[in-house]
């Protein structure tokens, strides 16, 4: 179970990091990649809506559907709030993730580096990472025009031992706004991670007490 919520964390949180970037229509790859790096490197705080979903290539169906808030603030510092199918909650402060679950009345308290599987999310969690040097980029096949409203990408891992953390990555990005509208994870079983954002709004103001986790009354704490 920890390998799974590990994994699970280090996947929402790659795909959050990427996802703010703004495209330009008409670059080569080389040209949008330089420009990934770019806007990554200008972005302080963001904030969006999202809706997510993972779905089973051995079951062929749905395991879960989700959707709420999401806040980051460089570096580091980042929460994920689930509205449905419940309320959950992932908050970190850049040292410590908690995992809380209020149905349950419990929160898991874990070290960041323990929570983490590999080394490249918590890079682009703390801005050092960029995405010409840790992925190779290309078009989608036949996709290089906007000729439905959209830009199809696909980044894939230059290291193997991130390729079995992270798998590859899609992203759907709209035409007209030149922002992501979806990114969809797909690891080494085929199964996929796919979340939708909305609502995105790049450098807002966000209260940083937000990402320190101070633990209500009755509710358990659970280190490891």
């Amino acid at each position: 179970m920890e390998k799974i919520f590990k994994k699970k964390y280090a996947l929402i949180l790659f795909v959050m990091l990427l996802c703010p970037f703004l495209l330009k229509a008409g670059l080569t790859v080389e040209q949008v990649v330089n420009k990934l790096d770019a806007n990554f490197e200008g972005i302080k705080t963001y904030q969006a809506n999202f809706e997510q979903e993972v779905k089973s290539e051995q079951f062929g169906r749905s395991l879960t559907k989700g959707s709420g808030e999401v806040f980051y603030s460089k570096p580091g510092k980042m929460v994920w709030r689930y509205n449905q199918p419940e309320e959950h909650w992932y908050i970190t402060n850049g040292q410590i993730l908690w995992d809380y679950l209020p149905s349950m009345k419990q929160v898991m308290e874990l070290k960041l580096d323990e929570a983490l599987s590999g080394k490249l999310p918590k890079s682009f969690l703390f801005g050092m990472a960029k995405v010409s040097e840790q992925f190779n980029v290309a078009f989608a096949p036949n996709t290089e025009s906007a000729k439905d409203g959209n830009y199809y990408l696909i980044l894939t891992p230059k290291k193997e031992e991130e390729r079995l953390v992270l798998g590859t990555l899609e992203l759907t990005v709209d035409a007209k706004t030149f922002l992501v509208k979806e990114a969809r994870l797909k690891d080494s079983l085929g199964n996929e991670n796919l979340l939708k954002f909305s609502e995105i709004k790049v450098n807002p103001k966000i209260d940083e007490k937000m990402f320190t986790f101070k633990v209500p009354p009755g509710v358990e704490k659970i280190s490891q």
